[in-house]
């Protein structure tokens, strides 16, 4: 027979001696005994889930205690102790939650028995209805209502523990075609399919609940920070787009997860509903699986069209998104070695936008992955066009962000881009950031290094701004460094630039790595790098970055001001 634990709280010794005495005689034995002889922290025991009944002495605490446990919606059975009958008492007490009660003197084992027994089993019929009235019936999760109960008491212990509570909301992409193609029971086995696959990616805290057909919420709570939020989304968004098999058929489909953080981003279970919901609707209008966080700085209106984000992906459908080319220069021989491939956005209302107009936008959308890749398309496009054009030896350097370094096809999108393109791949330069190294040394190297074997370079980005952990330069495969444009602002007037750009290019020529300084202005600076064996160049001393189409114009002039033969 089940054994059920049964606290007693009071502070007579006599209580607990004679029901300790009365539990025991119960045939067949099924009551443990746990005692409590003072009301200090009592709604730790009230919630404790090992606790199924409690026998309560009455006094002046009891309406608090009921009063409190009501409000943290504890589920035990309580019973009173009382001195005497007292009908009026007793009825007050149920109204405040009390289960029933005892009377001193009339503690008889039968009675005793029999109500604690009866408590027992209303609490577990309870609590089955309560299961069922909150749970989905096709998956198990937590349906709309038991979602809205358990989000609430999440983001109460988030404010008691001081601690953040994540949202994701997440949809499958075209499921509609899943049920058209396969029919209902298919669809019901691959809803019920990721639900499993969610639950074996969650943690002992989280819960999740099924919101709609193909509609799924997950509580994340205790998470320390979005990056947190972040990879626990994208290890869910891979687990639900591995394949399955549906009538003998092998099939995978895409999601779209949006997340909302309590209290940064909401205080209101309405809107933290609302903003991760915004943030999915932002991802599924993006083709492919991508996770969203919301953000204030976006106008989630998913029909108006003057709102950041549909300006966006109407950019990303129109290619309204365009490179501009900044000239690098040999400092030794004058000659055109390189193109950084800056963005812009060719607004058509506004004109021509810089990426710190709207590349957090971007981000935030999960768009950066897609543009990503255009901006790679175009380069190596740019790349063969400057060869055709008689342009010889010069090298073409892309800016790569964190997110396309996650993605695991971005390797073999990468070597199908240069094999379409018929780009030279030795001639193609990836820059990376401090930051996006920081964020996985171990993953990124061993991106870098498969690149390395198509013939891709890298360049270190804005070095000397981040963390600058030299160990960087030595365990990955950077064969140049870029000297930031806020160190060269003042050369050769500011001793302290002075200093950091003498360390970085011996730094460099030690390491047997190439320096490029940025933001070149004035012939002073060009003269100081040049002196100081800075290699290369670029800033808008020689040029600012500059439509493709502009590129040989500006080779002929650099030709005519060394008055040698630039072209063959």
């Amino acid at each position: 027979m089940d054994q059920h634990t049964v606290l007693i709280i009071s502070e007579n010794n006599a209580d607990h001696t004679i029901l300790s005495a009365c539990l025991g005689r119960a045939l067949p034995a099924r009551f443990n005994l746990a005692s409590s002889e003072s009301m200090q922290r009592p709604i730790e025991a009230l919630l404790d889930p090992m606790i199924d009944a409690v026998i309560m002495t009455y006094g002046p605490e009891t309406e608090y205690l009921l009063r409190l446990a009501q409000k943290n919606q504890a589920t035990v059975p309580l019973i009173l102790l009382l001195d005497e009958e007292n009908d009026q008492l007793a009825s007050q007490l149920r109204e405040l939650g009390a289960q029933d009660y005892l009377v001193r003197g009339q503690l008889q084992d039968a009675l005793v028995h029999r109500v604690l027994d009866y408590s027992i089993q209303l609490k577990q019929a309870r609590d089955t209805i309560q299961q069922l009235s909150n749970r989905d019936s096709l998956t198990g999760a937590l349906n709309r209502a038991g979602f809205r109960a358990h989000m609430e008491r999440a983001m109460e212990r988030s404010e008691r523990y001081d601690f953040n509570t994540a949202l994701l909301y997440i949809n499958m992409d075209q499921f509609a075609n899943i049920n058209d193609h396969y029919g209902e029971t298919d669809g019901d086995l691959l809803i019920k399919t990721i639900s499993r696959r969610l639950i074996n990616k969650m943690r002992s805290t989280d819960s999740i609940a099924r919101l709609g057909g193909d509609e799924f919420a997950i509580v994340l709570e205790d998470v320390s920070n979005s990056r947190d939020v972040e990879l626990i989304a994208e290890k869910m968004i891979k687990s639900i787009t591995a394949p399955m098999i549906l009538s003998e058929q092998q099939v995978s489909i895409d999601a779209s997860i949006g997340a909302a953080i309590y209290p940064d981003d909401g205080k209101q279970f309405s809107e933290l509903v609302d903003f991760a919901r915004s943030a999915m609707q932002q991802a599924k209008s993006v083709e492919g699986s991508k996770y969203i966080r919301y953000s204030e700085q976006l106008t989630f209106d998913q029909g108006g069209s003057n709102s950041l984000a549909a300006e966006l992906r109407t950019a990303v459908r129109q290619n309204q998104f365009e490179l501009h080319y900044q000239p690098r220069i040999d400092l030794t021989t004058g000659k055109l070695v390189g193109l950084e491939a800056l963005l812009r956005w060719n607004h058509p209302e506004r004109g021509l936008l810089c990426p710190s107009e709207f590349i957090v936008a971007c981000e935030d959308m999960g768009l950066l992955r897609t543009i990503g890749y255009q901006v790679i398309q175009h380069a190596c496009a740019a790349q063969v066009w400057v060869e055709e054009q008689g342009i010889r030896d010069v090298d073409v350097a892309v800016n790569i962000s964190f997110s396309q370094f996650q993605d695991d096809r971005f390797v073999d999108i990468v070597k199908d881009i240069i094999k379409r393109s018929g780009t030279d791949a030795s001639r193609l330069e990836f820059e990376l950031t401090e930051t996006t190294i920081l964020k996985s040394p171990e993953a990124v190297k061993g991106r870098m290094d498969q690149l390395r074997l198509l013939g891709i370079s890298f360049s270190l980005d804005d070095f000397g701004t981040g963390f600058s952990q030299l160990s960087h330069l030595t365990e990955l495969p950077i064969s140049a460094l870029k000297i930031d444009a806020c160190f060269v602002r003042d050369l050769p007037h500011n001793p302290h630039q002075e200093a950091v750009c003498a360390m970085i290019i011996e730094m460099a020529r030690r390491l047997g790595m190439m320096v490029v300084a940025e933001g070149a202005e004035t012939h002073e600076q060009v003269e100081y790098l040049r002196e100081h064996k800075c290699q290369q160049v670029q800033g808008f001393y020689y040029s600012p970055a500059i439509p493709l189409q502009q590129l040989p114009r500006f080779a002929k002039q650099l030709q005519l001001q060394r008055r040698e033969p630039l072209f063959s």
